[in-house]
């Protein structure tokens, strides 16, 4: 059957398969209605490489409430992200995770309406917009920094988090003083949807109940970004939300005010995501390997600047080989998620129509057919004359693929570089004596104990 003969409402309204549906697969479902997510949190990819060995790369499992597949390795990954013969809905993927949440923003449409709105986008991630974020960010970062040594027992994940929840919403929605309620409340608003919102169990909407905090946050983000859209489309400023509105449909239309919300919104949330955690986990590896430290120093001494700039972003080979190696051994994303729209097959096994499909990334990041001492942090392997990560296009996806591969990884990259860059100039930085580094990855990724960090001036 055609996607031509599946119409958006056949898909959206059609319930998820059920356990009955996928009693034919390999596979189990884990604990009564948490299924596998107690042995995800315990330890994430060992409870996924366990299932791989026992259960081969497809199979049955239930995550979050959510019976579905689960689809390991490369080839598999290519076959879904690529998605040729159009059967995989990253709306109905993600929609009773982000949806409530976030609306219908970016990845949250599927085919040709997809294709309509990231062209829309293309402009705000373009070079000529991306060259303007970049004093913005270089400012807020060094204003930052400026204080972090005079800090008693420092963490760096609340840190970085506070750093990016600024350059967002300076870049992202124009606001300047930062220091203001405005920027304070926005904060608090999305922290409220991440937090409590996205992590509710149950939707009851009145005090004390974390899905009404949720509900509160969302509602704040929507009247915040609303209620500027004529503003910003009748100005010359340079951030993000100035450059969106101003964009037109293939029709000529302006997005709607609707649309604009949930993109914005999104984005914002997307964006501090991925860096947030790229950046802790660079940071840690670089914290207990001191010798590395200086390697991604020496670079940027050599650069002969106290801040990178928009021209710099392919000059830090260093600091670009280390935050992609974070990437590979701790994903931002530690789930895709895609809904089939008819029956197919996957490595074998018949997969029915509507089957939610659990694709974890950092399963094929660390598989020996692909990468050599997958276990060790070792940014060299990203190296010209190594390059392991083109041994295969899907062992190394921490972006995602395809038509949805992440519209803002050109953004998220050069964050992490120009902070990194500054970083390195300004301190040496270390792990207090007896710190294990180790991570945790869910429900987000992030360094044991929040990463403390001693910093020394340079």
């Amino acid at each position: 059957m055609s996607i031509a003969h599946i119409t958006e409402a056949d898909y959206l309204r059609a319930p998820s398969a059920d356990t009955d549906a996928l009693a034919h697969l390999p596979g189990d479902y884990g604990t009564p209605l948490l299924g596998a997510i107690p042995a995800l949190f315990r330890d994430f990819y060992g409870t996924i490489d366990g299932r791989y060995r026992q259960f081969g790369p497809v199979s049955k499992i239930n995550i979050g409430f959510k019976p579905g597949v689960l689809v390991l390795g490369p080839d598999l990954f290519k076959q879904v992200l690529l998605d040729t013969e159009r059967n995989f809905s990253n709306r109905m993927g993600y929609d009773h995770v982000v949806g409530e949440w976030f609306g219908n923003g970016i990845m949250l449409r599927d085919f040709d309406d997809h294709r309509i709105h990231r062209r829309v986008f293309q402009t705000a991630f373009k070079s000529d917009a991306m060259r303007g974020y970049v004093p913005m960010m270089n400012e807020l970062m060094q204003q930052q920094l400026a204080s972090w040594e005079k800090k008693n027992d420092f963490r760096f994940v609340p840190h970085i988090q506070a750093l990016l929840m600024a350059i967002g919403a300076r870049v992202f929605y124009g606001v300047d003083d930062l220091n203001g309620p405005a920027a304070k409340e926005m904060g608090d608003a999305f922290l409220k949807i991440i937090n409590r919102g996205m992590r509710s169990l149950f939707k009851i909407n009145c005090p004390p109940f974390s899905y009404y905090y949720g509900q509160q946050g969302k509602k704040y983000i929507v009247d915040y970004i609303g209620s500027r859209i004529s503003e910003r489309r009748a100005g010359d400023a340079k951030d993000f939300m100035s450059h969106l509105v101003k964009e037109k449909k293939d029709d000529g239309e302006y997005l709607t005010d609707e649309e604009l919300i949930a993109h914005l919104s999104f984005l914002f949330f997307a964006a501090y995501d991925t860096t947030t955690t790229a950046l802790s986990h660079l940071v840690m590896h670089l914290a207990i390997n001191p010798e590395l430290q200086d390697r991604l120093r020496a670079q940027s001494v050599a650069l002969g600047k106290n801040l990178a700039d928009f021209d710099d972003f392919d000059k830090l080979t260093e600091i670009d080989h280390a935050f992609h190696e974070a990437l590979r051994l701790y994903p931002s994303a530690s789930i895709f998620m895609r809904r089939t729209l008819r029956e197919c097959e996957l490595g074998g096994q018949k997969i029915p129509a509507h089957t939610i499909l659990f694709l974890p990334p950092m399963f094929n990041h660390r598989m020996k057919e692909w990468w050599d001492h997958p276990e060790q942090f070792d940014p060299d392997r990203f190296s010209k004359g190594r390059e392991e990560q083109k041994r295969h296009a899907f062992s190394f996806a921490p972006f995602g693929g395809g038509a949805h591969k992440c519209i803002g990884m050109n953004f998220a990259q050069l964050n992490a570089k120009l902070f990194m860059h500054q970083l390195l100039l300004k301190y040496r930085f270390y792990a207090p004596a007896g710190y294990v580094a180790k991570s945790q990855t869910l429900p987000l990724p992030k360094p044991a104990q929040d990463l403390p960090l001693i910093f020394e001036k340079i």
